[in-house]
């Protein structure tokens, strides 16, 4: 999960540049959302591990760890906040206090969801219109290049070797969905562990068609 082993493309690079950026933050409060398995999580671990980071998820900001920052009796150099989309109405109040906090006492903040503000089942208004407002960045779907090295990477991790024909038989015919991805890998790997066999392109072609069946 470190930042060497996070791989850039198109796709994220403005999302890596602004964790690369922290100490350059021109606004204390900065937002990264995408899709499941985007790398949301990992971005998050990188920026914590070069700082000293308070991280929760948006259902426990009324956690005494929240409360002691805003009551000022507790400090961190970014406060990243995750699972945003799951915000409970009574945590909305919270959210609200410490983006106001932020801006006033340059406390730096991380927001991460997989929707933009705009699908965000917020009911304060006054907390609507803060999210609004701040510039959010997505996590777009993977490029070609991505989902090669992203498919190599997860093969790599099985300590499984895979034929590059293996890899472009697969790339115009899988979801670009971070999560089935890691699925599908793992299913490949699992099958032709218990079957003893080989990867090949005809093996993959039949997980493929099962896998999609399944997903369906």
């Amino acid at each position: 999960m470190g930042r060497a082993a996070f791989l850039v493309a198109d796709s994220n690079r403005e999302a890596v540049a602004v964790i690369d950026g922290f100490a350059d933050w021109q606004q204390p409060v900065q937002w990264i959302y995408g899709p499941s398995g985007a790398g949301k999580s990992h971005l998050a671990d990188v920026l914590a591990n070069q700082c000293h980071a308070l991280t929760c998820v948006a259902t426990d900001l009324d956690g005494a760890d929240v409360s002691a920052l805003l009551a000022g009796d507790a400090t961190c150099d970014v406060l990243i906040i995750d699972r945003l989309d799951a915000l409970p109405k009574p945590c909305e109040e919270v959210l609200f206090h410490l983006l106001n906090y932020a801006r006033h006492q340059s406390q730096k903040i991380l927001l991460l969801s997989e929707q933009g503000a705009g699908q965000l089942p917020v009911g304060l208004p006054d907390l609507a219109s803060r999210l609004k407002a701040i510039a959010a960045i997505a996590l777009k779907s993977p490029d070609d290049s991505l989902m090669r090295g992203l498919l190599l990477k997860l093969f790599g991790d099985r300590q499984l070797k895979i034929e590059p024909r293996v890899v472009d038989y697969l790339l115009p015919r899988i979801e670009r969905d971070y999560a089935n991805i890691v699925a599908l890998v793992g299913r490949i790997d699992g099958q032709a562990l218990a079957e003893k066999r080989a990867i090949t392109v005809p093996m993959v072609a039949e997980i493929l068609e099962s896998h999609i069946s399944d997903t369906e």
